[in-house]
């Protein structure tokens, strides 16, 4: 809320002379019975079931009552406001008309009331006579949401200074100003700025919100902010940035970290990268306030932390357990559920379907048009067709099957038949058209919000048993790895998902390995048993095939290793052979497998016969019987089907397990 001690707005005659004009037939009653069929375009006349019946207006005085008539009706017909909530709202007429006739009884409009004294004011008031002003969850009860709800209506009616007059912008009212309207955030808040530095960051925004969106323009405020308050804070006597210099940007550096040492990498370097492009746009175009000091001399390479580069254990997608888990849950009658779906959570059924079968963004989903989201080609497919405002594509679409197709196009019929040009103007599909979003798509939140109710609801678990928790994101990642695993060429998948440049669509790639790894064990189940060829005899023996065995075919084509006489050195190659003297069999690093079984019955062959030859050399024979001793035992080891590895080769091979299970948990 604006306070009115930054800026006192007046009662504009306009205003007031418009407000009078839309009072005229049932709206001038000072008692409105809800039941009246006049209300019945609205839930009311007999239709209406609410205990409360009337909205009563009279404890106010005349200049009062005809305002807050007139809140009513714009919401009510605007769609901002049920007429449930209006109801709601006048059973706290009673208390608002005692403060207002005890504090201010000659006051003409609500904007006349200093906003902050008069809103403790009430506070106290409703304390006193035993009203809770905080709801058992910790918000505002509805006494102070009503107060505060009509105090703005009002402030803002009367307000008539441009947008960027304003210490508080609302982007919606700025021509062709960029925001998401499938959220629920408008607002560029100035107010948090200290005075001092206030005028001067509003400049640099009538610039940066022609190229900006306004959850961009946000995140640079947020970061600007944190800058003035703590120059406010340690130079008090500054009334600009001219003075600011090296020792300045240092202080604030140590500052930041020791504050807002628990962001992440990214947003640390992203706050104090938004510092620095402030001051260098108002030494660039010249602004009395920017420092003397050239931006070169105050920010350095070094004072930016790297963030770390996106990898495919920092993607977050959905294991295939928990997509059966959630299809099962769609597929099925949301009303044959147990417990039964409730009504407000089935409206969310079709977009989740359009995240899975898609992977497109939430914000593609809900910027969907009715009239021209499903088309068909020559051959009668069908099509999913929409704008992707991030990476500019118009008209991008996907293919999708006809139960897709169906779902669609029941959903079109339900927006069609509740669309008008007052409550649906730019046609979306997933429209409210009613309340305080009347005519604005779904928010974003409010349904991963339903997937996670879902989930708690008919438990929907991870692979430890957990309640899973959903992201809307993440969709888009498992269709992503979905599309690699069913061998889709990349550049296809670069643009199925509209992007810009191949590094996302890589990394789905590097996902998709572990599926590979599991493909590739459930082709060696099909295989059968391995077998042992005696070919002296032709004897055919079926040898046992343990896991160490699959789980090293699978390391050796990921880990660093060397070809060996008799095996693999998993030792790195910069490093060399630490055992130049002592033969691989002793080596910790030494690796084989039953592949390896007739080139050490062949060695053992060797040794023994070179054993024979030198029997005159007990001291060098000593050594060649340890080796012949070696050789049996890993033998041996290999004919029962079984891998053999040194000490350090078994660390690493552990390790790389280690690792893939952390990225499949992941």
């Amino acid at each position: 809320m604006t306070s009115s001690a930054a800026y006192q707005t007046k009662i504009v005659s306009e205003k007031k002379e418009e407000m009078l004009k839309r009072l005229h037939g049932y709206w001038m009653n000072d008692k409105w019975d809800v039941t009246d069929s006049f209300f019945e375009t609205y839930g009311g006349g007999d239709s209406w079931s609410g205990e409360k019946k009337r909205i009563d207006f009279t404890p106010f005085s005349l200049a009062i009552r005809q305002e807050l008539k007139y809140f009513c009706v714009i919401q009510l017909i605007n769609g901002v406001l049920t007429l449930k909530t209006l109801v709601f709202y006048s059973s706290t007429f009673t208390y608002l008309s005692a403060l207002l006739n005890k504090y201010y009884p000659e006051i003409c409009s609500f904007i006349e009331i200093p906003y902050e004294k008069g809103l403790m004011k009430y506070k106290i008031f409703l304390t006193n006579v035993g009203v809770k002003i905080k709801t058992s969850e910790g918000y505002n009860s509805l006494y102070i949401r009503a107060f505060t709800r009509v105090y703005k209506f009002f402030f803002d009616l009367y307000d008539t200074r441009m947008e960027f007059e304003k210490d508080v912008w609302d982007v919606r009212k700025i021509p062709n100003a960029r925001y998401s309207k499938h959220h629920s955030a408008y607002l560029l808040r100035f107010d948090r700025v200290h005075t001092v530095y206030r005028a001067t960051v509003k400049k640099y925004f009538r610039y940066a919100i022609t190229y900006l969106s306004q959850s961009e323009l946000n995140i640079k405020l947020t970061g600007i902010r944190y800058f003035t308050e703590f120059l406010q804070r340690n130079h008090t006597d500054w009334n600009d940035l001219t003075t600011l210099q090296r020792s300045h940007i240092e202080a604030y550096l140590i500052y930041f970290n020791q504050s807002f040492g628990h962001f992440s990498v990214g947003r640390k370097g992203k706050y104090l990268y938004l510092v620095k492009t402030f001051i260098e746009y108002l030494q660039r175009s010249e602004h009395s306030e920017s420092p003397t000091t050239p931006i070169s001399a105050l920010f350095f390479k070094e004072d930016f932390p790297k963030p770390r580069r996106q990898n495919e254990n920092g993607i977050k997608y959905i294991p295939d357990t928990v997509m059966s888990q959630l299809e099962i849950i769609l597929s099925q009658n949301s009303d044959r559920l147990k417990p039964p779906m409730k009504e407000n959570d089935k409206e969310y059924v079709p977009i989740v379907i359009l995240l899975m079968a898609t992977g497109w963004r939430i914000s593609d989903i809900l910027n969907l048009r009715y009239h021209n989201c499903l088309i068909t080609n020559s051959n009668g497919e069908y099509y999913l067709q929409g704008d992707i405002p991030k990476t500019n594509v118009k008209n991008h679409r996907v293919p999708i099957d006809q139960d897709v197709a169906t779902i669609i196009q029941t959903m079109i019929k339900q927006t069609v038949g509740k669309s008008t040009t007052e409550n649906n103007p730019e046609k979306y599909l997933f429209v409210r058209t009613k309340g305080q979003r009347n005519g604005k798509p779904f928010i974003a939140k409010t349904v991963q919000d339903a997937l996670n109710r879902w989930a708690k609801r008919y438990n929907i678990v991870d692979q430890y048993g957990n309640i899973y928790h959903f992201e809307n994101h993440a969709f888009r990642h498992t269709k992503g790895v979905e599309l690699i695993n069913l061998g889709m060429n990349l550049t296809h998948i670069m643009k199925w998902f509209a992007h810009s440049s191949p590094e996302m669509t890589l990394i789905y790639a590097k996902i998709a390995d572990d599926t590979l790894r599991k493909e590739w064990e459930k082709a060696q189940e099909k295989k059968g048993p391995l077998l042992r060829i005696n070919l002296d005899n032709g004897q055919v023996n079926e040898m046992e095939m343990d896991k160490d065995f699959i789980h090293w075919e699978y390391i050796r084509s990921n880990v660093e290793a060397v070809r060996v006489p008799l095996g693999f050195c998993l030792a790195s190659k910069k490093e060399g052979c630490p055992y130049v003297v002592t033969p691989c069999l002793t080596c910790p690093n030494f690796c084989t497998t039953p592949d390896n079984l007739l080139d050490f019955e062949k060695e053992i062959q060797r040794v023994e016969e070179h054993i024979q030859m030198t029997q005159s050399y007990p001291i060098y024979n000593e050594k060649t019987k340890e080796q012949l001793d070696n050789l049996i035992k890993i033998r041996d080891q290999l004919a029962g089907g079984k891998s053999h590895r040194g000490d350090s080769a078994k660390k690493i091979l552990f390790d790389a397990q280690l690792t893939k299970e952390k990225g499949a948990s992941q």
